[in-house]
């Protein structure tokens, strides 16, 4: 029996408990992640990382590592064919294709993250190096087989599979990060909201082949394969040899995943292909079933959910794996602030308060596309979308809010189903726009680094001054951000920004180590220190801080 004592112990070392590794390691903290498999997955599961997803990994440095992965084609259409074979006589798409670029367009309008088209295999190595060479632990062949939480913190038993040997981890915190079947979430007694599973059960088979001449037309394309032999949507992973085809399998007639070694999993795809003499290998057999279901807590004491672990998507719109990289960085930040005494326990609630009501959302608009398949595939169907209540896929990736929680007089009401607002309003992501920083193009979000920024324009200098008074009063890191239209430090030489926050140039908004807008101030109150010092004690749950009335951080919301 060994012991071991650490600050924040993660259970599951997939895409988003080593995300949340890297952001607890950039926090300063040393998490240990524990995982029951002998090594990281190399299987897809999911195709690509939305603005969502892929913006705190931006924060966190890790979008040029992303970029050195194959990615995959840009999507060229949805088309039923007998087998692959038939790719070849296809002409190139038109509408599909347009659209996607049209999406591709507007997301470049509001967000700097480029590199989602990287399936979630190819993501999770550059995870894992990250959060090693940060500080973070990750070990492989280690199971949690039982957890004893008290107020003071949880300890895990563990069985290290490699030794057979049983032990002991003591830890502050445990963030649960052990997928849709979560057992942290079972022993914590944490039940589930939702229709629970949807359709049929599918066998995912990862195989290698060279299908370039059959798909050049339509490298991009899924591939819905229908025939005697073998059915199912067929794709690619990685835009040169790897491709996922989806098998149904019905266990009321008595089938099991045991039915599909990889000699079948072989017949299969040979069917799919549809053409004799190429070579196929199968990589890795992966069964699933489409499930939605939104845990009814995302913390209990010190246990934290994240991930499919909190909720568990359908995979049209592809939310799942981006939802769960957002409550890491949601979470993470929250953790190390708790943790280093800068914030009050009651912080670490704002956690459930913000991403639960987020996830049930986000489990009500993906049903409705998975109603009504036509529309999510068609670009064009905006005003259909509308009127059934299905919000355009980059507002539900980013233009959503936090109507409650770590911000002062949040927005409540989404604006609207079809544009993404992000116009400074509290409870918002930031507003993104191009400026420059000592020379070098960078976005606004890029300014915020990990921790709170104040942003303001030409004549904002006291926010600048109130932001170094109120980092030395409450030691909290604080930065402050003056852009200015013609020099400085940042320049913003069209003031897009104030044109995108509605601000007057001594306005200011103080952003979160998350990128969300935490409070704003249309113009320079006559202290700036002590609202902004103020505004950061009731942010960070400090129990000095009394809610009183008439103090100056009541925030005016913008037009």
């Amino acid at each position: 029996m060994f012991n071991e004592d650490v600050n924040v112990l993660v259970t599951g070392a997939g895409t988003v408990g080593l995300s949340m590794a890297v952001f607890l390691a950039r926090q300063g903290m040393r998490p240990l992640v524990v995982e029951r498999r002998a090594g990281l997955s190399n299987h897809p599961r999911a195709l690509g990382v939305s603005l969502r997803g892929l913006e705190p990994l931006r924060a966190a440095g890790l979008e040029p590592a992303i970029h050195t992965t194959p990615r995959r084609p840009p999507p060229t259409g949805r088309v039923t064919v007998s087998t692959l074979a038939e790719v070849a006589a296809l002409g190139p798409p038109e509408t599909a294709e347009s659209g996607f670029f049209g999406l591709e367009a507007a997301a470049e309008e509001i967000s700097p993250v480029t590199g989602g088209d990287r399936a979630q295999h190819q993501l999770d190595p550059v995870l894992f190096e990250a959060a090693v060479s940060q500080g973070a632990t990750v070990r492989f062949g280690v199971e949690v087989c039982a957890i004893e939480p008290d107020e003071q913190g949880v300890t895990a038993i563990v069985l290290d599979h490699a030794t057979g040997e049983r032990g002991r981890i003591r830890a502050g915190y445990l963030v649960a990060a052990d997928g849709a079947h979560s057992r942290i979430r079972s022993w914590a007694d944490i039940t589930t909201t939702g229709p629970g599973p949807l359709g049929g059960h599918m066998i995912n088979i990862l195989f290698r082949a060279d299908l370039g001449s059959l798909l050049a037309n339509r490298p991009g394309g899924l591939y819905d394969i229908r025939n005697p032999r073998a059915s199912g949507p067929l794709f690619s992973v990685d835009g040169q040899d790897r491709y996922a085809f989806h098998i149904p399998y019905d266990p009321a007639n008595g089938q099991s995943p045991a039915d599909f070694p990889p000699e079948r999993c072989l017949e299969l795809v040979e069917a799919a292909i549809g053409q004799a003499g190429v070579a196929v290998e199968i990589l890795s057999v992966l069964p699933w079933q489409s499930t939605a279901l939104v845990a009814d807590r995302f913390s209990t004491g010190r246990v934290f959910l994240i991930g499919d672990a909190a909720h568990v998507l359908p995979p049209t719109g592809g939310f799942g794996l981006n939802t769960g990289i957002a409550d890491a960085e949601n979470l993470a930040w929250k953790l190390a602030a708790v943790h280093r005494g800068q914030a009050g326990p009651a912080l670490l609630g704002t956690y459930d308060v913000e991403r639960r009501p987020l996830a049930l959302f986000t489990m009500e608009q993906v049903l409705l596309r998975s109603i009504n398949r036509r529309l999510h595939w068609d670009f064009s169907k905006v005003a259909e979308r509308s009127e059934l209540g299905i919000a355009e896929i980059l507002v539900a990736q980013v233009g959503h809010h936090y109507g409650a929680g770590a911000v002062i007089a949040p927005r409540t009401d989404l604006p609207s189903l079809t544009e993404v607002v992000l116009d400074g309003s509290p409870g918002t992501r930031a507003p993104h726009v191009w400026v420059r920083h000592n020379g070098t193009r960078v976005s606004t979000l890029d300014l915020v680094q990990s921790q709170f920024t104040v942003l303001t324009g030409q004549a904002g200098r006291t926010w600048c001054v109130a932001a170094e008074a109120a980092a030395g009063s409450l030691d909290v890191p604080v930065t402050a951000q003056l852009l200015h239209p013609h020099h400085g430090a940042v320049v913003d030489e069209n003031e897009r920004w104030l044109a995108a926050t509605k601000l007057s140039p001594d306005g200011a908004l103080l952003i979160r180590p998350d990128g969300f807008v935490a409070w704003r101030a249309d113009t320079a109150p006559s202290d700036p220190t002590a609202a902004l010092t103020t505004a950061l004690r009731r942010i960070l749950a400090r129990e000095e801080v009394a809610d009183t009335p008439g103090t100056p951080v009541r925030a005016a919301q913008p037009a």
